[in-house]
């Protein structure tokens, strides 16, 4: 009995420890293999595995830095990202916002939501009736490779922000949608 008591208490507390779950709603729990959960409103969160995300019309966008070469004063460094991954507007759109009309979504919030807890917020408009909208990326690779620990395994940017460290969202677990 005691070693059963021992292998149950064991199997909770690894149980516990392998499972994540995400600042915008603690009912949210991943599996191993679900990154992303998506919330329509009231609507219970759909669930998303990174092979999922992989299979959706994919997006490449490559981004350039020049930096200043040090101690030159007019030769400049270029280098050059490409993100690649899924449109959030394409997302949406696949996943129950084609059903709702234009109109009723125009006070819609959109919520970008970490692991740790940091958001970043897009209105209707920005995502769907402004050229931002083709620059807003779910990435889930870079430069052709999956992304790193520190940045995901998804992770998310506004790649026509001219500061994008704001909107620049890592380990993204959740994308919310309220009015």
């Amino acid at each position: 009995m005691r070693r059963l008591t021992l292998a149950v208490c064991a199997g909770l507390w690894f149980g516990t420890a392998t499972a994540q779950t995400c600042p915008v709603d603690p009912s949210i729990v991943f599996t191993d293999k679900e990154v992303l959960a998506l919330r329509l409103f009231a609507i219970r969160p759909v669930l998303f595995s990174l092979n999922q995300l992989n299979q959706l019309p994919q997006t490449q966008i490559t981004t350039e830095r020049r930096n200043q070469v040090s101690g030159a004063t007019t030769a400049t460094d270029s280098q050059g990202t490409v993100w690649s991954g899924v449109l959030l507007r394409d997302f949406l759109l696949k996943n129950g916002l084609e059903t709702v009309p234009s109109r009723a979504l125009r006070n819609t919030r959109i919520e970008i939501v970490a692991t740790d807890g940091y958001r970043a917020t897009f209105s209707w408009g920005e995502v769907f009736n402004s050229p931002t909208g083709s620059q807003i990326l779910i990435i889930t690779k870079q430069d052709g490779k999956a992304l790193d620990l520190q940045e995901g395994p998804v992770s998310f940017r506004a790649l026509s922000d001219i500061r994008s460290g704001a909107r620049h969202v890592r380990n993204v677990c959740a994308i919310s949608l309220s009015h």
